[in-house]
């Protein structure tokens, strides 16, 4: 395998003292590799070339990262992966081909066989079990479950089980937390992560056929785009 890290905040209050810090990491990733760099909600964590009000550090280290993500001297030996849900606020500086090279958009579980794995495996990720058996027919919610909303249904689940005096998910819990959850309502900001993947994808064999047939649908990424402007521009007028 190879090693992993997960970039934390490396900034400081004291002048020059951010820019010193970034540039250990670096040199040590550099001495490192390969390796895998994970930057989670990488729109925020990274900044942009652009950013103000703090005398440029913030465009200084995104200078530095950048600059270090396209260094083809650490081409294989440096991966970085960038996480987040709104990749159109990612810069096109570091979306770029030679840089985040591939775009993987991961949307909501859609088929109930996919829905049932996620339960089993954030039932175990919490520290818990579900038997298979226990598991219902059919999942509510189909298609409107993200994997915050699923860990939240177990850890219900998983609660009133250990009040019923069981380590393990009952199916009476399980029923019951799946019957009570109530799916969030934001479906315009929804929509807008949603149009946000399809249109930053760089291989259509990442999109489920159903977002094949949306980009079609639409007319092309174009089309989509402007949709997702019209969102955005109603949004900020909430």
């Amino acid at each position: 395998g190879i090693p992993a890290v997960v970039l934390k905040n490396f900034r400081s209050k004291y002048v020059g003292e951010t820019e010193g810090n970034l540039e250990r990491v670096l040199n040590v990733l550099r001495s490192m590799g390969p390796v895998v760099v994970i930057v989670d909600e990488a729109d925020a964590m990274l900044g942009d070339r652009d950013q103000g009000g703090d005398s440029g550090v913030g465009a200084r280290t995104f200078g530095m990262i950048a600059s270090q993500m396209g260094d083809t001297a650490y081409r294989g030996k440096i991966i970085w992966m960038l996480l987040t849900a709104r990749p159109d606020n990612l810069p096109v500086d570091l979306k770029r081909q030679g840089r985040a090279e591939v775009h993987i958009p991961l949307f909501y579980p859609t088929e109930q066989a996919e829905l049932k794995t996620m339960l089993l495996v954030l039932a175990k990720k919490s520290g818990t079990s579900i038997a298979e058996t226990d598991l219902p027919d059919v999942i509510p919610h189909q298609g409107n479950l993200s994997g915050a909303d699923i860990e939240g249904i177990i850890g219900r689940a998983f609660r009133t089980s250990l009040l019923a005096g069981s380590r393990t998910i009952t199916k009476d819990a399980l029923t019951t937390a799946l019957a009570g959850f109530m799916p969030s309502t934001q479906t315009l900001e929804r929509e807008a992560q949603e149009l946000a993947a399809i249109i930053e994808c760089t291989d259509i064999e990442f999109l489920p056929a159903s977002k094949q047939e949306k980009l079609t649908k639409f007319g092309g990424r174009e089309k989509l785009q402007e949709r997702l402007t019209a969102i955005k521009q109603i949004l900020e007028e909430r």
